[in-house]
Formats: structure tokens, C-alpha cells, sequence
């Protein structure tokens, strides 16, 4: 069992803001982790980023955010979060990472046809890529000290 990728919490999070009613990002994340993550095991729910938040919140936080950008869910105010008429239609739907990319990846598209694992990006959250590209780069000075250490 492992978390949930953050394009996995989209349904998730529309069946929460189903009612329409507008609700706080904070209540969004707790609510959708408690009813949908609630059962995971204890040591990934206490999986944090390297800046310390809860990873599973993090992820929910990202899905939240691309609902956003594809037109799914809006912020009628600071800090608040409420589903559109799209985001209702989407919710009985099979809702994956190409279909809210498809509105705003017009956006990114010089990223697109750049020659990488798009596989493995497609299924990170932005966080999870912050993360990799700091242990890469940490891996990489490491690897650079030790081989002047010996050279000397």
C-alpha cells in the first residue's frame, strides 16, 4: 500500500465539495484525508516533505490546485475552495490527469516535448519533483567532494 499520487485525490476531493457549499482549503485537505486516507497505514500518514508537511496532505493540496487550473474548482475567496458546474459533471466520471491537463497543458508545452520520463513526472506531484531534484543534487555535491578529497 502507498499514498496516493496527487492526480489520485481528484475524485476524492470533488465528491467532498459536491454539496457546493464553499469550504476552507484546511477543512478541504482534513476532511478528504480523513475520508478517504483514514485507513492507510500509520507510518505513511506521517510521511512529511523535506519542508515538513504531512506528504498526504501535500498531495491532496496539489490535486486541489490542478481541479483549479482545469476549471474544476474555484476560490471564491482567500483561502477558500468551492466545485464549479464542470467540476459536478466530472465527479461521476473517471477523472484522470489528462483530462485536467487538457484545459491549461497548452500552457506547459514546451515541457511536454522535452525527451524525459514523462511516465515517472506525469505521476509525481510537483513536491514529490522538488524533492528528487534536491536529493539528486545532493547525491551529485557529495559525489563531486568525495572525488576531490581523493585527488588531493
Amino acid at each position: 500500500m502507498d499514498l496516493p499520487k496527487f492526480n489520485e485525490t481528484f475524485i476524492p476531493i470533488l465528491e467532498i465539495l459536491s454539496d457546493e457549499k464553499i469550504i476552507r482549503h484546511r477543512e478541504l485537505l482534513k476532511q478528504v484525508e480523513e475520508n478517504n486516507y483514514s485507513n492507510l497505514p500509520q507510518e505513511l500518514l506521517e510521511k512529511k516533505t523535506k519542508s515538513g508537511e504531512p506528504l498526504i496532505r501535500n498531495r491532496i493540496a496539489w490535486g486541489k490546485s490542478y481541479l483549479k487550473k482545469g476549471g474544476f474548482v474555484h476560490y471564491p475567496e482567500r483561502g477558500m475552495v468551492q466545485i464549479t458546474p464542470k467540476g459536478k459533471e466530472a465527479k461521476n466520471k473517471k477523472l484522470k490527469l489528462k483530462d485536467v491537463e487538457s484545459d491549461f497543458l497548452s500552457f506547459y508545452a514546451d515541457e511536454k516535448t522535452k525527451d524525459t520520463n514523462n511516465k515517472e513526472i506525469r505521476g509525481s506531484s510537483p513536491q514529490d519533483l522538488i524533492d528528487s531534484g534536491f536529493s539528486a543534487i545532493e547525491l551529485q555535491i557529495k559525489s563531486d567532494f568525495i572525488r576531490k578529497v581523493e585527488r588531493h
